[in-house]
């Protein structure tokens, strides 16, 4: 099938990346507002004071879950899909409409209990939307840009966290120790416009690329009136099997992604009894921003390499960087030492997730490409979870000999990087029947 002149790689600028990945911006901004600033601030008012970081633990987590559970199915859903809007846009509209929904019932919440089914509601229908949305790059994007794309994403996705992380931090922090429901509103409703904003500007730019190229029938197996074009090349496309080494890929990704959220989740103890320094809060929001601004630099320049040498050695050279700079934290001593070795963690970090997520799209098969992001996303659950359930090893360790838990999570995290990079060496990506009809067939991986 021959490539439409508006899915040309120059027809995919920065700019346009950008606008495809803006539901990322809004929607990742949300879900980690509310995790990071929001709930905390919710629990601490609902909950028992002395069971609060359990309480939180409970919350949180069920996001996790939910997402575990609920992308795979609404993937499949979505690749099935005939609409006039085509295969996504519909469950991004009821991710962003339902999740918009929610936020009255989190602002309105008189009890833990109803916050807490609010939030299980809120993270199902979340997923409905973003799960699709993530499939996206893979649907539209020439292969030869696929990377770029992933570090636009990413960096969408990091900012949105930032900016609406930081805006609502500060709306809760002016309530001072008073009343918070008049912030919490405000948190509320500056996130419900972000995400309106955000949404808008996706389904727009679907909708602008699927019209230009024809699009429609090509990827959805439709037409602009919802009738399909070619049911037998439709059929075909919903029986070819996932990729042969999506596995691989999986448990690849579940390691690496352990050993990126382990330290953030215990990394204020461990600052405070490992490093022992004077305000490791304060060291700590050090460490993120330098962190975070190394990531940021770096996600672009990875993508745009992976595109050009592919996305293996990329990976590769991240999960080594990522192992070493694990490693070098265990002579850290001081604040300035720490925020050496995490400009480097940053840049290892931002070089894997922006390589990684190009080679998860790489891998996605033709007609099924949410269920392939969706069974992606299972190891990126996995590997939160599994990051999360260290805590108890490290105080065993840390009470058998002081310190010694601290070191095992470093050198844990060290080899997950190694063994989440080795893995992908044999890792094949080339596969002709698996390429988007808006790509040309070019070598990758």
């Amino acid at each position: 099938m021959a490539r439409s002149p508006a899915n040309q790689p120059e027809n995919w600028g920065n700019l346009t990346l950008m606008k495809l990945s803006a539901y990322g911006f809004g929607m990742i901004g949300f879900v980690l507002a509310m995790d990071i600033i929001i709930l905390p601030e919710m629990v601490k008012e609902l909950a028992p004071a002395e069971w609060k970081n359990t309480y939180l633990a409970i919350i949180t987590f069920s996001g996790l879950l939910m997402a575990g559970l609920a992308q795979p199915f609404v993937g499949r859903a979505s690749d099935n899909t005939r609409s006039f809007l085509g295969r996504r846009i519909p469950y991004m509209l009821w991710g962003w409409a339902f999740v918009s929904l929610g936020l009255i019932g989190v602002g309105f919440a008189p009890n833990y209990v109803t916050l807490f089914f609010v939030w299980v509601f809120i993270q199902a229908n979340f997923n409905v939307g973003y799960g699709p949305y993530q499939a996206l790059i893979r649907d539209l994007v020439p292969l030869s840009r696929v990377g770029v794309a992933s570090a636009v994403k990413i960096l969408a996705d990091a900012s949105g966290a930032g900016i609406l992380g930081a805006i609502c931090s500060t709306l809760l922090g002016r309530a001072a120790g008073g009343p918070i429901h008049i912030w919490v509103w405000l948190s509320l409703g500056l996130i419900a416009i972000a995400m309106a904003i955000s949404t808008f500007v996706t389904t727009m730019t679907v909708r602008a690329k699927e019209a230009a190229a024809n699009m429609s029938g090509q990827i959805s197996g439709q037409s602009a009136s919802g009738e399909p074009l070619n049911k037998s090349e439709d059929d075909d496309n919903q029986e070819r099997p996932l990729h042969p080494q999506l596995r691989r890929f999986m448990v690849s990704r579940l390691l690496i992604m352990a050993a990126i959220t382990a330290f953030p989740t215990f990394g204020r103890f461990f600052l405070e009894e490992a490093v022992k320094v004077g305000n490791p809060s304060q060291a700590l929001g050090w460490m993120i921003l330098v962190v975070g601004g190394a990531l940021a630099l770096s996600i672009y320049p990875a993508g745009w390499t992976s595109d050009k040498i592919g996305r293996k050695p990329v990976v590769i050279a991240g999960a080594l960087g990522g192992a070493f700079s694990s490693i070098w934290l265990l002579w850290a001593n001081d604040v300035s030492g720490l925020l050496i070795t995490s400009s480097l963690l940053g840049i290892s970090i931002g070089t894997l997730l922006s390589s990684n997520w190009a080679l998860a799209n790489e891998l996605g098969t033709q007609g099924r490409e949410a269920l392939h992001m969706g069974m992606v996303n299972l190891a990126t659950t996995g590997g939160s979870a599994a990051a999360k359930i260290m805590g108890p090893g490290i105080d065993l360790l840390n009470r058998a000999s002081d310190g010694r838990g601290w070191d095992a999570l470093l050198i844990t995290c060290s080899i997950l990087f190694v063994i989440g990079g080795l893995l992908l060496i044999p890792l094949k990506v080339v596969d002709a029947t698996r390429l988007n009809p808006a790509t040309s067939p070019e070598q990758g991986g």
